[in-house]
């Protein structure tokens, strides 16, 4: 499991709140193992080990999961401070999700001297 930076949280946290009135934003753990062809799933840092352990599975299926410490920054975007799992459909969403992912690595590398 990937850790999600904090920058990258907030850069991603508005796409998920529209996912979530597309239907492209899964939230909860049923409501993942009820969903198919997921793209990423970002979960709680604080989950326990073996719930961790199972999302971490989905990367058999090609799913990208990232950790995150400060969970309601994503969740906060979409009124949903309780939820400690997300997950993001393939499709357009997750693109989007992938290209602001990606210039938040860039920024990170280039600050760093990287």
């Amino acid at each position: 499991m990937d850790k999600l930076e904090e920058q990258q949280a907030v850069a991603i946290a508005p796409l998920l709140g529209i996912g979530c009135s597309s239907g492209d934003t899964v939230v909860g753990l049923s409501s993942l193992r009820r969903t198919e062809k997921l793209a990423y799933i970002f979960a709680d840092a604080a989950l326990a080990e073996r719930t961790l352990r199972e999302l971490e599975e989905w990367q058999k299926k090609g799913a990208c999961v990232f950790g995150l410490e400060e969970f309601t920054l994503l969740t906060r975007a979409f009124g949903r401070e309780d939820a400690r799992v997300v997950g993001v459909k393939r499709g357009s969403l997750a693109k989007g999700i992938k290209k602001r992912l990606n210039k938040g690595n860039r920024s990170q590398n280039l600050s760093s001297g990287g």
